[in-house]
Order: structure tokens, then sequence, then C-alpha cells
């Protein structure tokens, strides 16, 4: 069957072959289009070739074949942004199975979570994960086999080299070293798998609860990659890309492996915990073209002491255009970083349920607070609470239509009633749409409340006071007033001396807003609660004011 880029209807049925494996499309894809010798990866000063990829995915696959691993059986990732996440993730789609990418940073009790709700039987894992899955190990009987990749060059790989290779004790898994397993292996051809086959599950950030298991079917990655990579940001081989979200996130996971596989670039990986000294450095010595970040962390770079002043020693030359996604971009952000730097930001929203970003601004036109247009492939709507559309400039809820959309969550039947409606998934997020065409965030859906009656946006306030020089973060939420009434509190996160700054930023909000949009306290913290991919949680905020 001839491949053919999806276009712009509501069905792509005929878009992709039906019979696919996207692991060995993007890796086999690319040897056929003649890229093998060309950069996939930089790491550490080592160039990854597309032929090394390739090769590494099929002896992945092999040693999960040895392992015993079937067809649709889950594997789960918790490793760092480094070479083995792009071989083991792709040689687990190339057997077939169903790759579970999770944070590899977390508190040692929340692998037992992930363990237990995929059911994984493969566990590979960064070394100073192994005692945590061993522990939890003896409570999920399904996991049969721990792989540990260690990276000798990367912060906290020291692991105990006896303890990677030995079995551990009878009836528990057992324990292998990674880059053994994969050396050792055979390669094996691709699984002959069906286009709406699971590929992967992503879990959701957990912004405003317990993480869900999303559930991506083989083309979910060829529709995302295509639809953004390809029509929406023109990306080709000569493109360098490098994202402050990490691989194990499903932003992290479009800009760094898929998009620039599917187009012939390369991404830089970077193992640390994102600064802005190490992804300016990384800018520099490998001529990004492409950042990705969410706002949180455009805004530290903006913050950070030295960064005007590696702007001004052309730190940032190479770069063609900044992408921010995962959490609303303010206006007056988006605005001083383009006025520092000279490079567009794009604001976007994505979501894990969809894989990657559906509405962005462009290049050649970018609005400042606003989420820009659907790009191709994707449409979108704006609906009252019973599904009937609104009209220009109403507030209502976003759903979106694109095949790259999750199936469901996994053994979350209630949630994906209340998501997917036919061949639409409700977003959770409130949005406007203005006469040509343009959408606006006004926030999530359980983040809305009312004052005096009417709706009260939080983001368009956190918008008005993050235009004050003193305010570094802010988050607004419900509260009530001595008297019992709705009323909203901005907790700040202040970057000069705070005496009298509430009541100057209150009248700087008054200038501004109407009056019900206006804070009835300020309240100043040292930081505001974040899920690991920068989104601001403020579902927990909110809990704090109902606790007082």
């Amino acid at each position: 069957m001839k491949e053919s880029a999806p276009d712009s209807s509501s069905s792509f049925s005929s878009s992709y072959p039906v019979r696919l494996n996207i692991a060995s499309r993007l890796a086999e894809g690319a040897i056929d289009a003649g890229w093998g010798a060309d950069v996939a990866f930089h790491y550490r000063g080592r160039l990854i070739t597309y032929g090394q990829v390739r090769d590494s995915a099929a002896r992945w696959a092999g040693a999960l074949e040895g392992l015993g691993v079937a067809p649709e059986q889950r594997v789960l990732l918790a490793l760092p942004d480094a070479p083995a996440f792009p071989a083991a993730f792709l040689g687990s789609v190339w057997r077939g199975a169903v790759a579970v990418p999770v944070n590899p940073y977390l508190t040692p009790d929340r692998y037992e979570f992930y363990l237990r709700d995929s059911r994984a039987v493969v566990a590979v894992v960064a070394p100073w994960l192994v005692e945590a899955v061993l522990v939890a190990a003896s409570r999920l009987p399904w996991l049969r086999e721990i792989v540990v990749c260690a990276d000798p060059e990367a912060p906290g790989s020291e692991s105990d080299d006896g303890a990677r290779r030995a079995p551990v004790s009878a009836g528990g898994p057992r324990v292998h070293d990674g880059d053994a397993l994969a050396a050792q292996a055979a390669p094996v051809a691709a699984a002959d798998c069906h286009c709406d086959e699971p590929a992967l599950w992503l879990y959701t950030s957990g912004s405003t609860g317990s993480p869900k298991g999303a559930i991506h079917l083989q083309h979910d990655i060829w529709v995302s990659a295509d639809c953004w990579g390809r029509r929406t940001m023109q990306m080709t081989r000569e493109h360098v890309h490098l994202s402050a979200s990490k691989l194990y996130f499903a932003y992290g996971l479009g800009n760094s492996l898929y998009c620039p596989m599917w187009t012939g670039g390369s991404a830089v990986l970077v193992p640390e915990k994102p600064t802005p000294a190490n992804m300016v450095d990384a800018i520099r010595v490998h001529g990004v073209t492409h950042f990705y970040a969410v706002p949180t962390f455009y805004n530290a770079l903006l913050a950070d002491p030295g960064f005007i002043g590696l702007v001004s020693d052309g730190a940032l030359a190479s770069l063609q255009v900044c992408v921010s996604a995962g959490d609303m971009l303010p206006a007056p952000l988006c605005e001083r970083w383009m006025e520092t730097t000279g490079v567009p930001l794009l604001d976007g929203i994505g979501s894990t349920e969809l894989l990657h970003i559906f509405i962005a601004n462009r290049v050649d036109d970018v609005r400042p607070g606003c989420s820009g247009r659907p790009i191709p492939g994707y449409q979108a709507r704006i609906v009252d609470r019973s599904g009937a559309d609104l009209g220009d400039d109403s507030i209502g809820d976003l759903w979106i239509r694109g095949d790259s959309a999750c199936a469901g969550y996994w053994n979350r039947h209630a949630d994906t009633k209340r998501s997917v409606r036919g061949e639409w998934f409700v977003t959770g997020d409130k949005y406007r749409r203005d006469s040509d065409g343009y959408y606006w965030y006004t926030g999530r859906s359980d983040d809305m409340f009312k004052v005096h009656g009417q709706w009260v946006s939080p983001t368009r306030v956190e918008g008005v006071l993050l235009g004050h020089e003193a305010v570094h973060e802010v988050a607004v939420v419900a509260s009530k007033d001595d008297r019992g009434l709705s009323c909203g509190i901005a907790y700040v996160v202040p970057s000069m001396e705070t005496q009298g700054l509430a009541d100057r930023l209150r009248a700087h909000a008054a200038e501004r807003l109407s009056g019900y949009l206006v804070p009835a306290r300020i309240e100043f913290v040292e930081e505001l609660p974040k899920t690991p991919t920068g989104k601001i949680q403020r579902f927990l905020l909110r809990e704090r004011e109902g606790a007082r």
C-alpha cells in the first residue's frame, strides 16, 4: 500500500497502511529514505546514527523475545533521556509489545502503582530504581524480568554490578544488565502489527488527580508526527531539536523522538534535570534550531541572572523557533521572550490523550496570549454542557477531533465515557474562539469559578499579575471571604521584597481588570505545587483553601 500523509478531514483511515509497526516505520523508514548514516541523536559527545538506532531497536526486540515477552504485553520503561530510552522504546514496539514510559525520578512508592496498573511483565529501569522495583515485585506476580540500563556517564547511574546480572531469589524476577542483554541478542524482524493495535501507554500528568493510562495505537504516532512535525512545523533533515520536557512525557516523546525521526532531523539528549545553564549550553554546542519547554521553564530562563549576557554573546544564535506547551503561556511572558531573544515563541495546546500538540501558533503568525489555530488534521469545537456548539467569543468546553486520540483509559471505563464522545475528545479545557478562528484559553474546567455570579478565568488574572515586575509565578484559585462569599485568591512567588507588595499588586490588577476579577487576597509562597511536567497543580491550592 502506498503511504500518504493524513489530510485535514475527520477520517484518516486511508492515510496509513493497515499493517503498521510504527517502530519499524520510524527506524527502517529512515534507512529507506537514505538517512542511515545521518545523526539521529547527540549524547555527551557521541553521534548516534539512524543505522545504529535501527540496529539497536531490532536487537532490543530480540532480547525481549528471548525474555518471553509476547505481543501486547506491557514493558515499563523508567529511563532518563539517554540512548537506552529510544532503543528500549522502539525495541518494545518493534517486538509488538506495548511500551509504557514513566518518569524515573519519582519517589519509590510510585512505581508499584505503575507496575500494578499496567501489569508489566518486564521493567526496564535506571540503576537507582532496582531496589524499589524489587521491593514491589513481591506483590506483583506478573513482573518476571528487570532490565537495568546503566550509563556510566549519567548522574546517579552507580549500581552493584552483581545485582544487575544475577537472578534474585527463586520465584522472583530476574535482573539483567541491559547493555549485555541487547548486545548478545540477535536482531529480529519487526512484528507484523495492525495499525489499530496498542503501541504505547502514556500516563497523564496528574495535574487534576491520579494518573490515568492513555492507550495509544500504532497509527497515533504516524498521525501526530506527520500533522505536527512535517505539515505544521515543516521539519527537515537540517533541524536539530532540544526539549526541556523529557522523553518519558508525551510532549517530550514527540519533541525528541518521533517527530525528528519522521523528518530526518536529530535530537539532543540531556539526562540531567533541565536548568537554564545546561539547556543554553546544549543549544550553543549542538546548534539547536528547535527548542521546546513549558511556560515555567521559559520564565526560569528569563529570570536567570546570566541569561541576557548569554543572549548578547550569541548563545542562542542557531535557534529558529521555540515552542511552549503543557500549560498556558501568558502573553507578557511570550512578549518578553521574543523581545529578549528575537526568536519566535509558539504557544500551543496538546495533551497526553491526543499525544502531542493540536492547536498552535505558527512561526509567521504569533499572537501572544492565544493558543492559535487547529493544526492540519485536527478540528476543534467550543460547546456548552449539553454538547451544543457555541458561537464566537463564547466560553465553553473544548472538544477535539483527530486520529491521534487515545483509544481510552486503561481500567477507567467511566473516565473514558466522559472523555470520548464518538470521534471527539473532551479535553477538560475552557476556551473561546474569536471571529478570526483563533482559540483563547480561559482555564481548566475545574479551575473556573464564579464571583458575584460571573465566571472568573484564573489565567486571565494570572496574566495581568505576571505583567508586574515583582511577580515571578502566580496561580489564582477560588476561595471564600470572611462573609463566606466566593472570591479569588492569588498565590504569588515574588521576585522582590514583599513588604507592601500585596496592596501594590491588587492596585495593579484593579487598573486592568473588572472589580470582580481582582483577587481578594494575595498570599506569598516560595514555590507553587507542580507536576513533573511543570504544570501548576491548582487543585492542591484549592484543597489548601478548603482546609482553612
